[in-house]
């Protein structure tokens, strides 16, 4: 898939161009991620990497891909070609690109070692071992020194089985899912306060933690993912 850019990496790079440091960005506001350092996973063309470097400036942006298939050479040449027209280097943002397969949880691994502020993906789930090994790769980097806000935009019941899968193995690992539906939503997980605010996270999701509503409309939507 490394070779199509999904509606759900549009809807990501739209909400985040959008969030300020306390709210809906206004103008002239710096956004959240100026400064930042972000992880993206299943970074695929590379195009929402390259949207967020251009809205947000952050300081440095690493984009990863598996490592078979070729996924990783293609997003590599996107990004040379694409830097300059998109002015990554004026704006001193350092942009790369490495290997990081979900499942890869080596302690040595440069991704696990680094500090991030935030984690950031977008409709990563195709196959069954992805809804298994992509909430690991999140439970590792939550784990781990810097302790990320993860933000992963789904198109749900594009496969219906697999977000079933997804939220269930979430669930396992102790991760928490919410659903970011604006600006203050994002904010309030963020600080911290969506820990006590169980009746909202209730009316997205059932008792088990499963979106009680994955055999509706086919929909996108912005989550926030913590331990």
């Amino acid at each position: 898939t490394g070779g199509s850019t999904w509606p759900a990496a549009r809807v990501l790079a739209s909400f985040l161009s959008r969030l300020g440091t306390n709210g809906v960005s206004q103008p002239g506001e710096e956004s959240i991620f100026t400064s930042s350092r972000i992880l993206e996973l299943g970074s695929g063309t590379g195009w929402l990497g390259l949207a967020i470097c251009t809205n947000t400036s952050p300081s440095y942006l690493l984009l990863t891909e598996q490592s078979q298939g070729g996924a990783l050479e293609h997003l590599k040449q996107n990004i040379e070609q694409n830097r300059i027209s998109h002015g990554i280097d004026a704006q001193g943002v350092v942009m790369d690109c490495c290997t990081l397969d979900f499942g890869d949880h080596d302690e040595d691994h440069p991704v696990m070692k680094a500090n991030w502020d935030f984690v950031i993906g977008s409709d990563l789930v195709y196959l069954p071992e992805l809804a298994r090994s992509l909430p690991e790769t999140w439970a590792s980097l939550l784990r781990g020194p810097s302790k990320p806000l993860i933000l992963y935009c789904h198109t749900l019941r594009r496969y219906d089985d697999l977000d079933q899968a997804l939220f269930e193995n979430a669930k396992k690992l102790s991760l928490h899912v919410f659903e970011l539906p604006d600006a203050d939503a994002f904010h309030a997980f963020a600080s911290g306060k969506h820990k006590w605010d169980q009746l909202e996270r209730a009316a997205a999701h059932g008792s088990d933690g499963v979106p009680c509503d994955l055999f509706g409309e086919q929909r996108v939507v912005v989550y926030g993912i913590s331990l």
